[in-house]
């Protein structure tokens, strides 16, 4: 009773919705009650939209009038030239035949009306605008045969059309976008199969609708792996509405024999006329699946099981082999070991340099025989004083004489090399009484030459006590002065600059971040109770209880999401479960946490190859070592470097320099290339933009239910995120297509463990 009574309202609902699809079409001569016809014009042009207002998705009936007077319908002598309007974002099929009305009567003057029609279908929301289309026609000027025909242009009314968005109260968590009035019906290409041997299940929707647009369904099979086959599609454009069929196959493998059932297919749709959102479904069917060949069913059912690995509780979560897993303190010293190492071999070829220097160039000190004055004239005495105490200056501060030749510039030098205010005025004083008494006129208070001598040995010894030690003087002078002679050593040191920050980049950020989940929506697992939950796992999966083992084991990884070993054993459970979406998820992440683990690797060869190949394979590189390596090879580099030029300092005729600055550079450049491997390598390992496939559908050109597929994925594929906009998410697949993908169809691997939803 109750079956039949459902059915009778299916066949009601149907009827009322076809009745009222009928009454939302209009009329096909709509157009000609609608607009107002000008009466002067041999042939008048009109065109309208109906209706004015929809939703994304639902047909807009596009219809365009041509109303031929009896004077031009006679004197026409080819038809008329129609330039339809240029539509943007719309998809439009040609709806029916022409309409021919015979001549009637409009506002005192008699036309002959045609009238054509077009289905278009916006596919995004916003307010739409239909430019005005466009007819040329020729009539002759006069009755004659040979008269020459004057052309005329006529344009319609543009059309605005409201598109809505579909509404999001009561969506179903299943639409795909799907708009129309439809229905669903499944077919099997046969009614009995085997274990092992394909069949052909058929989901067919039809209705009223672009049904070229229509998104495939989800089929989920307990009892078969299910791959998504090809589409056919047929569209009948004969009627006021656009309606058709599309048809999609699935190639179902039976993996278990017995009588097994065909479930209800629920197809999501949005109808728009009544504004409402509703489901098709289709008939369950029952199939009965006979044992493949005896051979290999019984090895099937006696196959061994994977092994799981042993946890103890006091394991480390994160195993070595993580450059993020080392303790912060190694990390500081490492980058630290890359920053030093080229400063504290820049800044021992600066010494070597500055030593050489300071040997090479004495120091000179004023003595009573240097300054000898003449004895004969005082002015002499001055003068010579003078200018010896000048050169003396000059030698010291390593400035040319010319630089100190005026007395503001001989005070900037002197201050910019730590001589104090007051050692600098007593020498610019000094200067210009000497100056005075040499080239002034002559005086008659003569001054004695031990005197001279005395003053300027006295302010010449403050000025070498008071002056930077060595003579290097200020920080910017010191650069200033012997940037020709450094020249070489700071273009080496630039090409260090790339590597101090690769090195830096490589230890301050983390490459691999750590799967870091959250608390899943189930109630959070403390860690104390972890054994527990591993003791009841491992005598689950004993037992041949997969589905329980791998909750549990879940269960657990949720308290430790880091433990690799937690990991391989739920991915093994969910591999043994049929659950490949966890064990795409598991081994994966456990692969990414510990790259050099054999176990893990030969588990992941039995996942298809859309879940391994690609960016989705882990490389086996002990990325710890080649760090460690290359740190070791920076550090020799540089080291070479510094005693190559350091001898090329200290002797610039030496050739035996050339060897281990060879050696040096070498280092340097295996260091670099190995830190950028390495930097690319733990890039490659990164599961921050990498999702799993739940749910087998189709990558769409753009993030629209409408788009053009561009192929299809199914369960347990890994693509690569590039982008998000609204509920849809730009990927890359493994094999190198593109699309996009609705949120819902895919789970990242580094995304919260929901625990409820293991399940599903």
């Amino acid at each position: 009773m109750g079956l039949g009574m459902r059915v009778l309202r299916q066949v009601l609902m149907a009827g009322f919705v076809g009745v009222s699809v009928l009454s939302a079409q209009p009329s096909p001569t709509a157009i000609l009650g609608d607009v107002r016809v000008n009466p002067s014009r041999p042939i008048d042009f009109h065109a309208a939209a109906y209706p004015d207002s929809v939703y994304v998705g639902e047909q807009i009936t596009y219809q365009v009038a041509v109303l031929l007077s009896e004077n031009a319908r006679s004197r026409l002598r080819r038809n008329p030239e129609f330039l339809p309007p240029e539509l943007r974002g719309l998809l439009a099929y040609e709806l029916g035949t022409p309409r021919r009305v015979p001549p009637t009567a409009y506002r005192g003057a008699t036309f002959e009306a045609h009238v054509f029609q077009r289905a278009l279908f916006p596919v995004a929301p916003g307010v739409l605008r239909i430019p005005a289309p466009q007819l040329t026609y020729s009539l002759p000027q006069s009755a004659s045969y040979f008269s020459r025909e004057e052309s005329f242009v006529v344009r319609a009314e543009s059309a605005t059309v409201v598109v809505r968005a579909l509404p999001e109260e009561d969506r179903p968590p299943d639409f795909s976008g799907a708009v129309g009035v439809l229905s669903a019906t499944t077919l099997m290409d046969a009614s009995a199969a085997r274990v092992g041997d394909p069949l052909v299940l058929t989901v067919r929707v039809e209705g009223v609708g672009n049904v070229k647009l229509l998104p495939r369904p989800v089929l989920e099979l307990s009892w078969a792996s299910v791959v998504p086959g090809t589409e056919r599609v047929q569209i009948d454009t004969s009627g006021a509405r656009v309606r058709g069929v599309k048809e999609f196959d699935f190639l179902v493998t039976p993996t278990q024999p017995g009588a097994v059932v065909v479930p209800v297919v629920r197809y999501s749709y949005f109808d728009p006329y009544a504004g409402a959102y509703a489901w098709a479904e289709s008939r369950a069917a029952d199939i009965t699946v006979a044992a493949g060949d005896p051979v290999v069913a019984g090895a099937l059912e006696e196959s061994p099981m994977l092994s799981l690995r042993d946890w103890q509780d006091e394991a480390q979560d994160v195993p070595v082999q993580r450059l993020d897993a080392w303790p912060i303190y190694w990390r500081v010293l490492a980058m630290v070991l890359w920053v030093a190492a080229p400063l504290l071999a820049i800044a021992g070829v600066w010494r070597a340099r500055r030593r050489q220097r300071a040997e090479a160039a004495p120091v000179v000190h004023v003595r009573e025989p240097v300054i000898e004055s003449d004895p004969d004239s005082p002015e002499s005495t001055a003068r010579r004083v003078r200018r010896a105490f000048l050169k003396q200056l000059a030698t010291r501060l390593h400035v040319d004489g010319v630089q100190i030749g005026l007395r503001s510039d001989l005070e900037r030098v002197l201050r910019r090399h730590g001589v104090s205010r007051a050692t600098t005025h007593e020498a610019l004083e000094w200067l210009d009484a000497s100056a005075e008494a040499g080239y002034g006129a002559p005086s008659s208070t003569a001054v004695s030459k031990a005197t001279w001598s005395q003053d300027a040995a006295t302010l010449y010894a403050r000025v070498d006590q008071e002056a930077v030690a060595g003579g290097e003087g200020s920080r910017w002078m010191r650069w200033k002065h012997r940037r020709a002679a450094a020249r070489g050593t700071v273009a080496r040191s630039r090409g260090s600059r790339a590597a101090i920050a690769l090195g830096a980049a490589l230890w301050t950020t983390q490459p691999v971040p750590v799967i870091d989940a959250p608390a899943p929506s189930a109630p959070s697992v403390a860690a104390a109770d972890v054994s527990l939950l591993v003791q009841e796992a491992r005598a689950a999966y004993e037992g041949r209880r997969y589905p329980r083992a791998t909750q549990q084991w879940a269960r657990a990884v949720a308290a430790r999401p880091n433990d690799v070993t937690l990991l391989v054993n739920w991915g093994t459970a969910a591999w043994a479960a049929g659950d490949t979406v966890s064990a795409v998820v598991a081994w994966q992440r456990a692969s990414r946490l510990d790259p050099l683990a054999a176990d893990v690797h030969e588990r992941l060869l039995l996942l298809p190859p859309t879940a391994r190949s690609g960016f989705a394979d882990v490389p086996m590189l002990p990325l710890v070592a080649l760090v460690v390596a290359c740190t070791i090879c920076w550090l020799a580099g540089w080291g070479q470097l510094y005693r190559a030029l350091s001898a090329r300092v200290m002797d610039a005729s030496a050739s035996r320099s050339l060897p281990s600055r060879s050696l040096g550079a070498g280092l340097l450049l295996l260091a670099l290339a190995g830190v950028s491997f390495t930097w690319f390598e733990a890039r490659h390992l990164s599961t921050a933009e990498l999702a799993v496939v739940r749910r087998p559908d189709m990558l769409r050109s753009a993030p629209l239910s409408s788009a053009r597929p561009a192929g299809g994925v199914t369960t347990g594929d890994m693509v690569r995120m590039r982008g998000q906009r609204g509920e849809w998410v730009e990927v890359q697949h493994a094999d190198g297509r593109s699309g996009w993908l609705p949120n819902t169809r895919i789970i990242t691997l580094n995304a919260p463990l929901q625990v409820d939803d293991l399940s599903r």
